[in-house]
């Protein structure tokens, strides 16, 4: 399974757990612990120890994605479902836990009501906004943990340098030297005199 979906696969069980038990809080109250235990809910309890393995398997595959880009700088890009798609997927696969929960509870557990009465009597309409609650606090989580380890990438993700543009370096021409003209009797010959035969 990739490290991206570990996360929310593994507050799933949690997130039902929690809609569960906030679906007989807000129905009964104070009540709500013993309704839970006069109507068979008392293996919940029994399964706490491993619901909480399952979140820290997820938050340890949260922890090594965010190991992995801290080292290497490649990660999430951030983006994936948005969050209203992930509240809503959340929110209705919560409910229809509930749902199959309830129901295979009114078929198995001892004084709890069957059928829709044990889904929906009772204060059992809570479920719906306590699935959408608890739908929504897993997407930020799931969402939220995309986001931080995309940061993260991006934090030892090297710059790229942006390069300095200097002017362009003009050819230097050597300056124009004018040599001076000579007079033509002006040479190293020009200071003798003539050869003594010549003259008479």
């Amino acid at each position: 399974m990739s490290h991206r979906r570990l996360l929310g696969v593994a507050l799933f069980p949690l997130g039902v757990f929690a809609v569960h038990q906030l679906r007989y809080l807000l129905a009964f109250g104070p009540d709500a612990p013993h309704e839970l235990a006069a109507q068979g809910h008392g293996y919940l309890l029994e399964l706490m120890p491993w619901i909480m393995l399952a979140v820290a398997v997820g938050f340890g595959g949260l922890l090594a994605r965010l190991a992995h880009a801290w080292l290497s700088g490649v990660g999430d890009d951030g983006r994936g479902r948005r969050l209203v798609w992930l509240w809503a997927l959340a929110s209705t696969g919560l409910w229809g836990m509930y749902v199959g929960q309830e129901f295979f509870e009114g078929l198995l557990a001892t004084g709890h009501p069957q059928g829709l009465d044990g889904i929906l009597g009772d204060g059992g309409l809570w479920s719906l906004p306590a699935s959408i609650a608890v739908g929504g606090v897993l997407a930020l989580v799931v969402r939220g943990s995309r986001k931080l380890v995309a940061r993260v990438a991006r934090l030892r993700r090297p710059r790229a340098r942006t390069p300095v543009r200097r002017a362009p370096r003009r050819a230097v021409r050597p300056a124009c030297v004018a040599l001076p003209r000579l007079a033509p009797m002006a040479g190293a010959s020009a200071g003798r005199a003539p050869p003594t035969g010549a003259v008479q």
